[in-house]
Order: structure tokens, then C-alpha cells, then sequence
């Protein structure tokens, strides 16, 4: 276990420290130059996890706006409500109509993201765009996709390696990394600051404890083949809603990864399951836990919760419901105790100051947690002697167009 988190934390910091050394400044110049601009837009598309990281980013360039006293109009253009209505075979929601409906032009910026490169709304859009000159690039993790026909190679921000979630998590490294540039002064070497702060979060990784890791995998595994509810949530600030959801969106998909014989996965996250919870005045404390169904837990499944701090409020109100249903539950979080196990939960804190930076390591701890639920499941068929298929799996059964086209 400890191999593999290091492992994971090692390979993350080398594809990072490449990716924002050879791209952060641009990224952050073409940003500014539509920051600075009156009345242009922001637009950040993406679906399943990277619109998570999209969210991410969004967060991220209105702290930074705010604090440089930039102006900026962001549009993230997902409407999950939109969602429900399209065929299983669609290629997701428009963005494209999103543009047309806006009247997008060539003062606006629009901003693709993508692990595999090769959406089909996506590299519509990009062919939108070229045909109108909005200026566009895309943050990808693979040069095989079709966004890069469609898009000048220079505007393709490409990870150093195709590896879907490791891609995404590098991508992700230039949310929190805006303020690097600004810190490099006439004595320092951009690539020495960028390098010493992957270094720095290769440790935060590295960190993690081994069995804190192992525990909430294997609470993961009994709750899916116990067909019982798991949480994912995301409390205090919105990036770490955004993440929740994106690690619920991993367990349901990518852990089961070449599993033939998949358990059922019940997962509730945060914020857009869409009962109720996207409505403001439903997402108010007092009623967050009724909302979620926790008084009717009856001590069966699983919560990880995703915080800045146990002891905030909102995460104390929930806890008092979970203690009671004796529910196991984790929480990664960034302040507290450093290990920390009370009852039937058990606390981890990473030490980060920064939500943003918390958020990203806890998109990496959800994406190690889906790489060790598919192992486990996979040990399970083999100790069952399940017999393998002669070709391979599809990955993400056969939902997600964009990766099986690339492995077929």
C-alpha cells in the first residue's frame, strides 16, 4: 500500500513539475489578457471529472480576480438539469449551443478540458470556436483525441503521460499554482520554484498513511458488495464539494475497470445530485443532514468527507448523525490532528493551508481510493475464479464514448 502511494505521489510530482513549468505562465497570460478585458467571459467546459476540475478553476480565478481587483464573468456552462433528457449514446451536453446562445466572440476565451482529449461536444466546440476566432485552447491528457485536429498545437496544453487520472490531477496542478509566477523574482529560477513546490506536495502525498488509505478502500468494497449507500461529500468550501463529487464520479466508474461481474455502486455526493441539494436554500446546515438521508443511515454503508477542518460546524452537526447510526466514516482533512480515530471515525489531516491545494490532494486521494477498490474487486473475481473474457474490457462499461474509442 505504501508503494503504491508513493509510487502514484512520485509519478504526479515529475508530470506536474513538467506541465506547469512548460505551461502555467502562458495559461496564466492568456487568462489575464481576459481578465483585463471589459465585459468578456470566461468559458470553462468539461464533462465528469474534468468539469469538476473545471469548477476548480473557476473557484480559483475569482479568489484570483478578487485579489488582483480584476474583473471577470465565468461561465462553467453545465446545467445538470440538461442532462437527464439525451440519449445514452449522446455526446453530452452542447457547449456549443451554450456559445451560440451567448453570443461568444472573439473578446471571450474558452477554455477546453479533457482527459482523453477526444469528446465529442468538446471537439465541436473546438471547431466552433476556430470557425468564429474565439480564442481557445484546450488542457488535455492525450495528443490521440480529436480536439488536437481540431485546435492549433500550440493551444493544446498536453500532460507529459497518457494516464487518465494522474492526467487529470496534473491538469488540475494549475489551479493552485496562479500565484507561482508572481512569487518569481530577478533571483529566482522559474523552474527551481515550480520544482520545489512539486516536491512539496510530492511529500504531502507521500504522507498520507498507508493504512488510512487501506481503511477507507476496504470500507468502499463492503459497502458496494453489502448494497449500501456511500457519502461523498465536500463541506466548507466549494472546491471541495466540486471534489467530492468528482471522487463519487471515479468510484462509480473507474473502480470497476476490467471487473466483470461489477457490484452495484449507490453513491450520494455533493453538490449536484440534484435532490434538492443544488437549491440554495436547501444546502443551509440546519437541514444538510436530513437532506442527505442521514437520520436513516441505521448504521449500514459508508461517509468520506472531504473538510478543512472536523471541528467546523457544519461538519460537527453531521458527525453528531453519523456517530449515532455507527456508520464508519473518514475525513481528509487539512487542519487538526495529523491521525485521529474517535468511535467509529478516524480523521486525517494533511497540514495545507490552502483549499484549493487541499482540494486538488483530495482529488488524488479519491483517485488512488477508485485504483485501490478496482484491485481489490479484481482479487475478489480472481478468488472466486471468475472466468476472464478473451477481450479486453471496456473501460467505464460503456458509457463513456471518448475512452473506449481510444482503447479500441
Amino acid at each position: 500500500m505504501a508503494q503504491f502511494r508513493d509510487a502514484y505521489a512520485d509519478r504526479f510530482a515529475v508530470g506536474m513539475s513538467e506541465y506547469v513549468s512548460r505551461y502555467s505562465r502562458e495559461f496564466l497570460c492568456l487568462l489575464e489578457v481576459a481578465l483585463k478585458r471589459k465585459r468578456s467571459v470566461i468559458y470553462l467546459f468539461g464533462n465528469g471529472g474534468s468539469h469538476a476540475i473545471g469548477q476548480c478553476l473557476k473557484y480559483a480565478l475569482e479568489a484570483y480576480a478578487a485579489k488582483y481587483e480584476l474583473s471577470v464573468r465565468i461561465q462553467s456552462g453545465v446545467d445538470v438539469h440538461q442532462g437527464l433528457s439525451g440519449p445514452e449514446d449522446d455526446p453530452g451536453l452542447s457547449f456549443t449551443q451554450i456559445l451560440r446562445t451567448e453570443g461568444a466572440d472573439q473578446g471571450d476565451l474558452v477554455v477546453l478540458i479533457s482527459g482523453s482529449g477526444d469528446s465529442d461536444n468538446l471537439s465541436n466546440t473546438a471547431r466552433y470556436t476556430q470557425e468564429h476566432q474565439i480564442p481557445t485552447l484546450a488542457l488535455m491528457g492525450s495528443y490521440n483525441g480529436k480536439i488536437n485536429d481540431v485546435l492549433p498545437a500550440e493551444r493544446c496544453f498536453v500532460t507529459p503521460f497518457h494516464d487518465q487520472q494522474l492526467s487529470e490531477d496534473i491538469i488540475q496542478s494549475l489551479v493552485y499554482s496562479f500565484d507561482l509566477s508572481r512569487r518569481v523574482g530577478p533571483d529566482k529560477n522559474w523552474l527551481e520554484v515550480v520544482s520545489k513546490h512539486a516536491e512539496n506536495l510530492r511529500q504531502v502525498i507521500r504522507r498520507i498513511p498507508a493504512h488510512f488509505l487501506a481503511r477507507t478502500a476496504q470500507h468502499i468494497v463492503d459497502a458496494f458488495e453489502a448494497g449500501r449507500m456511500i457519502w461523498v461529500l465536500g463541506l466548507e468550501h466549494p472546491a471541495l464539494s466540486a471534489t467530492a463529487e468528482h471522487t463519487a464520479h471515479n468510484l462509480y466508474w473507474d473502480s470497476i475497470y476490467e471487473v466483470l461481474k461489477p457490484p452495484p455502486r449507490f453513491i450520494f455526493s455533493s453538490p449536484t445530485a440534484c435532490n434538492f441539494s443544488g437549491i440554495s436554500n436547501d444546502r443551509r446546515r440546519g437541514v444538510l443532514q436530513n437532506l442527505i438521508g442521514i437520520p436513516e443511515l441505521q448504521g449500514g454503508g459508508f461517509g468520506l468527507f472531504y473538510t478543512i477542518s472536523s471541528d467546523s460546524p457544519g461538519c460537527e452537526e453531521l458527525l453528531s448523525q453519523w456517530v449515532r447510526s455507527e456508520m464508519p466514516i473518514s475525513i481528509f482533512s487539512a487542519t487538526g490532528d495529523e491521525v485521529f480515530t474517535h468511535e467509529n471515525w478516524t480523521t486525517y489531516s494533511t497540514g495545507l493551508q490552502d483549499p484549493q491545494i487541499q482540494a486538488g490532494i483530495s482529488q488524488i486521494f479519491g483517485h488512488m481510493l477508485g485504483r485501490l477498490v478496482r484491485l481489490r474487486l479484481l482479487e475478489r473475481e480472481r478468488s472466486q475464479n471468475v472466468q476472464l473474457r478473451a477481450e479486453p474490457a471496456q473501460f467505464l462499461i460503456d458509457f463513456d464514448l471518448a475512452q473506449r474509442r481510444l482503447l479500441e
